[in-house]
């Protein structure tokens, strides 16, 4: 009997022991717990501040461009007026109306005359900038066959091009039935005479400036290929900004207002298209490359009616999240009518809601017509009040029912300065965007992955290419090799890859130019990277090298064995976030 109370007290200890030890551990955790959701409130508010700042910078601006808009067109209207007068005045002086005069005035007319033209040709460019980037002139669309217009152009420059002691040629790489587009025949033509002019104006006499016309079935591409001094590879974007010119004296030794590139951008990106330009692999000369897309002939392309293109067709069932009912709406029909379903949501939070009960439903599902209805994509706004875009796209990606739904974010951001963790998103689209861009990133993100994957390798070492191309084939991805920059951006306009890998140092250019151009491509400039050079990246080089999901590798560190893993796991991974979600299969 005595010893029960010693029984009963160590049962008392050990409980209090063992009741302590628990307490000592749900503190820890608690702890552990506090500690992560503070990390997770200094996560979101450091995103709600990124946001704001952003919105911020984009409010300015706006502000800015607003205030400069109306700057730019006051001044130009302002000063058309007197310098009609001017240019009046000093041709009557110059034909005689005072009298005939000696040889130094008549010298000092000639100048004043020069000098007015070119303010004017001026004033008339800022104006026409103005009037693009503004919206205020609509393109007028119609049937157009690139040969006729090249030929036009050739035939209209022909007497500057003699008159400067160089020859013009054109010449037409594909079938002529293969070379019709969609687009403003004025428009276009005053690109083709601007390039014509510039390439003129820095051609050396005896030089011959070629125009060389190709298709694929996707695109047309025109050259103007030119023996001047060319561009340096630092000036081949700037060339394109507004009053650039690739040496300060151009403007009083060539004339020309520095907008005529500028002008040739904002022409063809209206349509949809790019411009850029590239050395000469002889090192000599510059070649002002333009892509547009094309269209299939039709019967009646005599006609001056606009015909549209042939598009493809989509099919699934697409998620818009956008707070703005009106995007949404117009989002939604430009779907609808390429084929689309389309869900609705004004929230991250309603985003959640619908997918989770789409999850749930998988493929017991179906509409009217017996289609399986999970959804296919979502297409998501970043700044929305309550859950925001980023919230959203982490909680679509941490839950295993929806982290393989692609997602397609809409933001005001361009895709070249998205930020790091919004790397697990699929595709992107800038505001304000046209039709054919949503579509072609969409359709690009749900594109079939029901054969083999096709990877584009950028590297001027021939052994090198085929070291690490040589486990690729077995492996069920289709390899393909670029030895320069030009290969290289032919490649992708012929088909664009899953994936490229990138040498940074090319014969005619180098791995910065070709993103730089690959970012202008609507459909290429979201593709999967890996840039596997032998030189050191500093951060500020990466950040201009990203473009979809992006690794660097060290030629020095890294076999080409590894390479391959590293690109196959990369190929498995975009095959299977475009899939369908595994919750949706049967």
């Amino acid at each position: 009997m005595t010893a029960l109370p010693s029984i009963v007290f160590g049962l008392m200890l050990l409980s209090v022991f063992l009741l302590g030890i628990h307490t000592l551990r749900q503190s820890s955790r608690t702890r552990e717990l506090q500690h992560e959701v503070e990390l997770l409130r200094d996560s979101l508010k450091r995103s709600r501040e990124y946001a704001e700042q952003q919105k911020t910078k984009l409010a300015l601006r706006s502000d800015l461009d607003t205030v400069k808009d109306e700057f730019i067109s006051t001044v130009s209207h302002e000063l058309r007026t007197p310098l009609t007068s001017i240019r009046g005045a000093l041709g009557l002086l110059s034909a005689g109306m005072m009298g005939n005069v000696d040889a130094k005035a008549q010298n000092l007319l000639r100048i004043a005359s020069t000098n007015t033209e070119r303010l004017i040709r001026l004033i008339n460019d800022i104006l026409d900038l103005e009037r693009m980037e503004s919206g205020r002139a609509p393109l007028k669309l119609r049937r157009c066959s690139m040969y006729d217009l090249a030929r036009e152009a050739v035939d209209t420059m022909a007497t500057v091009a003699e008159g400067a002691g160089t020859k013009l040629e054109l010449v037409c790489n594909a079938p002529r039935d293969s070379i019709y587009f969609d687009a403003d025949s004025d428009r276009i033509m005053q690109v083709l005479t601007n390039l014509l002019s510039n390439a003129i104006k820095f051609s050396p006499s005896g030089s011959t400036i070629s125009v060389q016309i190709d298709s694929n079935p996707n695109s047309l591409l025109l050259k103007v290929v030119d023996e001047g001094r060319g561009i340096p590879p630092d000036k081949l974007e700037a060339v394109f900004d507004r009053f650039q010119q690739v040496e300060s004296s151009d403007a009083s030794k060539k004339g020309g207002t520095g907008l005529g590139l500028a002008i040739c951008r904002s022409i063809i990106q209206q349509h949809g298209g790019a411009i850029w330009a590239q050395p000469n692999q002889n090192g000599t000369g510059t070649t002002l490359w333009v892509q547009l897309s094309r269209s299939a002939r039709a019967s009646d392309t005599g006609s001056n009616s606009l015909i549209a293109p042939p598009s493809e067709r989509g099919e699934g069932l697409i998620l818009v999240c956008d707070d703005d009912p009106g995007i949404r709406v117009v989002v939604a029909e430009q779907l609808r009518q390429h084929g689309y379903d389309i869900l609705e949501a004004g929230s991250g939070e309603e985003v959640i809601t619908l997918v989770n009960e789409y999850a749930g439903l998988g493929r017991r599902a179906g509409d009217r017509d017996g289609r399986a209805r999970h959804i296919s994509a979502i297409l998501l706004d970043l700044y929305m009040p309550g859950m925001s875009g980023w919230e959203t796209l982490q909680r679509l990606k941490e839950t295993p029912a929806t982290s393989s739904i692609p997602v397609v974010i809409l933001s005001v951001i361009p895709p070249t300065d998205r930020p790091m963790h919004a790397g697990t998103a699929q595709g992107w689209v800038q505001k304000p965007f046209n039709e054919n861009l949503l579509l072609a990133e969409l359709g690009r993100v749900l594109r079939s992955y029901s054969g083999p994957g096709q990877i584009l390798l950028v590297e001027k070492d021939q052994e090198l290419a085929r070291a690490i191309l040589a486990g690729f084939e077995e492996a069920g991805v289709r390899p393909d090799h670029a030895s320069t920059l030009e290969q290289a951006v032919d490649r992708c306009l012929l088909g664009a890859p899953d994936l490229l890998i990138l040498d940074l140092t090319l014969p005619d250019g180098d791995g910065f130019s070709l993103v730089e151009w690959l970012r202008r491509q609507p459909t290429l400039q979201a593709l999967p990277l890996v840039v596997y050079s032998s030189r050191e990246i500093s951060e500020a080089e990466m950040a201009k090298l990203r473009l979809g999901p992006t690794e660097f590798l060290d030629k020095a560190k890294v076999r080409p064995k590894e390479v391959e893993e590293l690109v196959l796991k990369m190929v498995k991974r975009l095959h299977t976030s475009t899939a369908v979600p595994a919750a949706y299969r049967a």
